[in-house]
């Protein structure tokens, strides 16, 4: 009784894990984003703690800035799946990302907050995880 191994050629080939650069982006990404997507909610419902100056200027910036805000937080969630899936799409993404955290951080608490320049430093990573993943993901040449 003897099962058959399947042929070392009938293996689909293995993908190595995601590159550095592209755990990194997602990570970042993912962190810089759990404000902006929480915020949502949190406007929504109420439950927002009012005796903080930084919620305080959330709410009082109004319906136009707390949705560029919640925005960002929406498009730093594409960008996440983007950096997975479409890696270069996924530039575009995160620049628009950096975009609205950038102008959403000025609006709401009229700086420009650490969020912000992490947001900006996102966009070359998300350069630089494309350009890994497009490499790992490239074919090798047939030999002849």
């Amino acid at each position: 009784m003897s099962t058959t191994q399947p042929a070392p050629n009938d293996a689909p080939p293995q993908q190595s894990a995601r590159s550095l650069a592209t755990r990194f982006a997602v990570a970042l990404v993912a962190f810089l984003s759990f404000g902006p997507v929480t915020t949502g909610p949190g406007l929504l419902l109420g439950f927002l703690p009012k005796q903080f100056p930084a919620i305080q200027s959330l709410y009082a910036a109004g319906p136009i800035a707390q949705a560029v805000w919640i925005g960002a937080g929406v498009l730093g969630i594409l960008t996440i799946v983007a950096l997975l899936r479409a890696p270069r799409l996924a530039i575009i993404v995160c620049s628009a990302f950096a975009t609205a955290y950038v102008f959403g951080a000025w609006w709401v608490w009229s700086q420009f907050t650490f969020g912000a320049w992490a947001a900006i430093a996102a966009v070359p990573l998300s350069i630089v995880a494309a350009v890994a993943e497009s490499r790992r993901t490239k074919p090798a040449p047939a030999k002849a």
